[in-house]
């Protein structure tokens, strides 16, 4: 049996997330999670326990303290030797039963956490006193990294954990101009203003006056669809774009498969929400697509512009319809583009990588907080 450690996620449940393939790819430690809410959902392993404190009768602990009371005799009993915070409210909340039961701490920030929250002053001074008692901070990019210190912690406390992507599940499949007439374009992810979808299919309408075999294809959704539905209407771009709802994480990969080009346009929100850097990217580049993105947070450091795709300024149309263009006319291209986007996915961004390199920083906080 491998060291114990605790999950806190304030929901774990519904479709598969990155946090459950790194949970279900962990060698040498036995995770349990902590939820306030566990939601129906095939994605866990019989082996892993998952204790949500919404199940909990108010009259155990009273009212105020369900949650504490819980989550602290959760710790206890599994003789807990780590806990790690999903989102920096997560190590807020963590944060007091590590201090009472001498555990070390580690939060992971995702992107809303420190992009949007800190602009909300009780928040940054909460955020502010956890980078003081907290023991380590994994971020997902560089950017990232540079936003945490920004915002007052300090950049020996702070490590990069690039988030990986199975690349078995997520295969390569070359692409070549073939017999196929129609160039499939797809965009993936869930209808939120970071993903700038709607500057995706402004620059693809542009483009329908001179291609009549190309279609754009939208997998997701969100608050945004009927916006982003009104927008193709207005645009009288009929059924050459189609969105097809969300997927089954299963079934993406086919998504991919059965497209030439991944069009990604995140911007950074009215509310100053940035991206980590986007999975869904990473898989796309994973299964051989040449990628069209922006210059947004830590996106840079995946997609290499000019050797793994393109990258354009956030919300510039004009240039999204030149690069698009130049990849519709190119088909020669594709090829080349997403060897090189495997390459460094499987360098970079390879989840079974990335889950050693995390199990190494856990060993190494248990062994200098307990020595």
């Amino acid at each position: 049996m491998g060291v114990k450690i605790a999950y806190f996620v304030k929901r774990y449940g519904g479709l598969k997330t990155p946090l459950y393939d790194e949970i279900k790819n962990l060698k040498h430690f036995e995770p349990v999670v902590l939820a306030n809410v566990f939601g129906k959902s095939p994605f866990y392993s019989s082996k892993l326990r998952i204790f949500s404190s919404a199940s909990v009768p108010w009259w155990r602990f009273g009212y105020r303290g369900r949650h504490d009371g819980f989550f602290r005799d959760v710790l206890l009993k599994n003789q807990i030797r780590l806990v790690r915070a999903y989102m920096a409210d997560g190590g807020i909340r963590m944060w007091p039963f590590c201090e009472q039961l001498n555990l070390p701490l580690i939060t992971s920030f995702h992107g809303l956490d420190v992009s949007a929250w800190p602009r909300w002053p009780p928040y940054l001074r909460k955020l502010r006193e956890l980078f003081e008692k907290g023991k380590i901070f994994l971020v997902r990019s560089k950017d990232m990294k540079e936003d945490v210190v920004n915002l007052g912690c300090s950049a020996n406390k702070v490590k990069l954990l690039y988030g990986g992507v199975d690349t078995e599940e997520f295969r390569f499949k070359k692409r070549r101009e073939s017999g196929r007439s129609t160039v499939r374009i797809l965009m993936c992810g869930r209808f939120i203003e970071k993903k700038g979808f709607a500057y995706g299919i402004k620059a693809f309408a542009r483009l329908l006056k001179e291609y009549a075999n190309i279609e754009l294809r939208i997998v997701g959704d969100g608050p945004l669809r009927l916006k982003l539905e009104l927008l193709t209407k207005i645009l009288h771009l009929g059924e050459r774009v189609s969105f097809s709802g969300e997927k089954e994480p299963k079934d993406i990969p086919e998504e991919m498969w059965n497209a030439q080009i991944f069009l990604a346009p995140s911007v950074t929100s009215r509310s100053g929400n940035k991206e980590g850097i986007p999975n869904v990217i990473k898989e796309a580049m994973a299964t051989g697509l040449p990628v069209l993105s922006t210059q947004h947070a830590g996106i840079p450091e995946l997609v290499i512009d000019g050797k793994t795709g393109f990258l354009v300024p956030e919300k510039d149309v004009d240039r999204l319809v030149d690069r698009l263009d130049y990849l519709i006319a190119h088909p020669e291209l594709w090829d080349d583009l997403g060897r090189e986007g495997r390459k460094v996915v499987e360098e970079k961004f390879n989840l079974f990588k990335q889950v050693r390199k995390l199990e190494g920083i856990y060993q190494s906080l248990i062994d200098e907080h307990f020595r």
